[in-house]
């Protein structure tokens, strides 16, 4: 999308300047008595604490409101099959795949392209939520002590998609340790549940867990949990995997889809579709 530019009016550039003589205006007017000069001067004093006052009253409902401008495109999503090229044999789907500038962490060399950073099919009615900083590691970068998220999409009517990176050892696991080495997805599901949910996940939500090979040949722990509870939806899908990382010792993916009860009913088909598509 091209950045908005504003450009001075034609008008405004081309109307020379009219001198005016100071010397016509106050020889046309009686000269003010000195009371009168007091009160004009207390008038535009009150008029200029007016302003300020309304000045700092809508920054503060602004702020309050988070109505931030870094937050602005949530009011208008823009979805992503108007950008994105058509997934090929995947039709009414896109293919995502972020460039080298995209987020904090492949502008720091963390996440490499291999040949892709990563990448994903999504319907094309989804479209792209804004992060907070924060929660992109953009502070942290290149050593980040807590997992970030590298994206997130939805489509309100079908349901959310965000994908979660962490160092290997954030999450308990040895530096450099593969996918094996997690362990079973059985034990693994119990690390990386608080971050499927948004809560916490008890062992008996796990629908199933099993351990098979996704779109690029890698081995992925696949996920479904019912958590009528969960911050995220009550139906969620994940796909975990591991990755050697230069500035790390490994890295570990987690992708999750969410959906509410209504969501579920009329997308579930969709939503796996996108945890099949996904290549870390």
């Amino acid at each position: 999308m091209q950045a908005l530019t504003t450009t001075a009016s034609p008008c405004a550039a081309s109307q020379p300047q009219q001198r005016v003589s100071r010397r016509g205006i106050c020889s046309a007017q009686a000269r003010p008595s000195s009371q009168a000069q007091r009160q004009d001067a207390d008038t535009m004093a009150a008029s200029r604490r007016g302003a300020l006052l309304s000045l700092v009253s809508v920054a503060g409902a602004s702020v309050l409101s988070g109505a931030a401008p870094q937050l602005a495109l949530a009011a208008s999503p823009v979805p992503v099959g108007t950008y994105l090229p058509a997934a090929e044999g995947m039709p009414g789907f896109c293919l995502y795949s972020p460039d080298g500038k995209k987020t904090p962490a492949i502008r720091a060399g963390v996440i490499k392209p291999e040949p892709a950073y990563y990448q994903l099919a999504l319907p094309s009615s989804w479209a792209e939520l804004p992060l907070l900083n924060p929660l992109t590691g953009n502070f942290c970068m290149p050593r980040c002590e807590e997992p970030w998220y590298e994206f997130k999409f939805e489509d309100p009517k079908e349901g959310t998609v965000q994908l979660i990176v962490a160092e290997n050892q954030k999450l308990g696991a040895k530096p450099g340790a593969t996918l094996a080495q997690f362990g079973t997805p059985e034990a693994v599901v119990n690390r990386v549940g608080n971050f499927i949910t948004g809560t916490y996940l008890d062992e008996e939500d796990v629908l199933s867990a099993e351990s098979k090979q996704l779109a690029d040949g890698r081995t992925y722990y696949v996920y479904e949990v019912y958590t009528p509870y969960s911050k995220t939806g009550g139906h969620n899908l994940a796909a975990f995997t591991t990755k050697a990382s230069n500035a790390f010792n490994g890295l570990a993916y987690l992708l999750t889809v969410s959906a509410s009860e209504k969501q579920w009913g009329s997308s579930q088909d969709k939503l796996r579709t996108m945890v099949e598509s996904f290549q870390a």
